[in-house]
């Protein structure tokens, strides 16, 4: 614990002291970076391992197409302690405040009995302020899901979830920002059947092409796939940026 606390004060000392601005010579019309960071879990696993996350953003005038990908793999003693792939690509089209988006996703984590889950669905968001300082955005989807399960007895279940999911970001300086997402899904035929994702983090940008993170990520499921699983995981992890 001492030694996150020395992060955080390490970075926004760097921060606040240092306001240099970066900038490009001409607008980008793309947004892509990889993130290498070092993960501590605990819930359904208890590990600390390496973990590698990407996203990229394409932008063309009103449209956006996007892709995320994250990885998580560890071992020890040649026994796999944790595994988790979560990828997500969106079509976004841009009207003023309101965006209209089709995701497609990709998800598995054989710790929580996830062989592999597949979600597909359209959802409209909505800008409430958008600025260079600070945005914050609402969206509801609908996701048609396609689980793969392996617990005692592997199975396929089917269902529409409706997720409801809240955006913000807070740029204190050219350098320092703070984002968080808060993500509520609940099962179109279980008002009982609900997940929730909580993810913050703290971004420092250290160069042009460099940057320090470090997140704190919650995953909470209401009702286990079998009864063994946790229904809380937490994920804490500090990254390097790279962005090109």
């Amino acid at each position: 614990m001492k030694k996150i606390v020395f992060l955080i004060f390490s970075i926004f000392s760097f921060s606040f002291g240092e306001d240099v601005v970066f900038e490009y010579e001409t607008p980008k019309t793309y947004d892509f970076n990889i993130a290498i960071g070092y993960s501590q879990t605990s819930g359904n696993t208890h590990t600390k391992s390496l973990n590698l996350k990407t996203d990229f953003v394409k932008k063309e005038d009103h449209k956006r197409i996007y892709f995320n990908g994250y990885v998580l793999y560890g071992e020890s003693d040649g026994i796999k302690i944790a595994e988790e792939i979560d990828t997500k690509g969106r079509l976004e089209h841009r009207k003023g405040r309101v965006f209209l988006f089709w995701d497609l996703r990709f998800f598995r984590n054989p710790f929580q009995n996830f062989e592999y889950r597949l979600a597909t669905g359209p959802g409209i968001g909505y800008y409430f302020s958008h600025s260079d300082k600070f945005y914050l955005t609402g969206s509801y989807y609908l996701y048609y899901y396609y689980d793969k399960i392996s617990n005692n007895e592997k199975y396929i279940d089917r269902y529409f979830m409706h997720n409801i999911e809240e955006r913000f970001k807070y740029s204190f300086n050219q350098n320092l920002a703070l984002r968080q997402k808060l993500i509520y899904s609940l099962n179109n035929e279980n008002v009982k059947d609900y997940y929730l994702d909580f993810e913050l983090s703290l971004i420092n940008r250290l160069t042009e092409h460099l940057s320090l993170q470090i997140a704190y990520l919650a995953k909470y499921q209401n009702i286990p796939k079998e009864n063994t699983i946790q229904r809380l995981d937490t994920t804490f992890t500090t990254s390097i940026v790279i962005e090109f």
